[in-house]
């Protein structure tokens, strides 16, 4: 009794396995996360590590999906859409991390927001796949959605 022997049409991945793989990059970003807090809370001078480390997962993430969106032609590329899109607004969302924010850079978070939406919501109606992880992008923009709103009513700009 042998074991047998994987064929390279055994080892292709598919575009579901790509965005599985970037699904895992993405949840990397809560450890990442932690790290980031720890090196605000006691080393600060380290915090940059936290900043590039993250600007370097959303870039791999975005150009993963990029690809996977170009590759593929099937209904499932709307998951690589999905991602897309949240890597974008995670990347605007990132802009309020620093110390470059401006009272501007609200509205441009927030049309990303509803882009995004708009995107998840046609992703979840054609794809039957992984809907699970396009409502987890849907919390994450309402969570993200809800603290823009308070960070930006603490700024105490006058609405009328």
């Amino acid at each position: 009794m042998g074991t047998p022997e994987l064929s390279r049409e055994d080892l292709k991945l598919t575009e579901l396995s790509y965005v599985k793989i970037n699904a895992l990059i993405l949840l990397m970003i809560l450890p990442l996360s932690m790290i980031g807090y720890q090196f605000a809370v006691s080393n600060e001078e380290m915090f940059f590590v936290y900043e590039w480390s993250l600007v370097a997962l959303l870039l791999i993430s975005f150009i993963l999906a990029g690809a996977t969106s170009v590759i593929y032609n099937s209904s499932n590329k709307w998951l690589s859409y999905a991602i897309l899109s949240f890597d974008l607004q995670f990347a605007v969302f990132g802009l309020f991390m620093g110390r470059y924010t401006s009272y501007e850079l609200f509205f441009v978070y927030y049309l990303c927001s509803a882009i995004a939406l708009i995107v998840f919501f046609m992703t979840f109606k054609k794809v039957k796949v992984f809907r699970y992880l396009i409502i987890i992008f849907i919390i994450v923009t309402v969570l993200l959605t809800s603290y823009m709103v308070l960070l930006q009513s603490l700024w105490g700009t006058n609405w009328v």
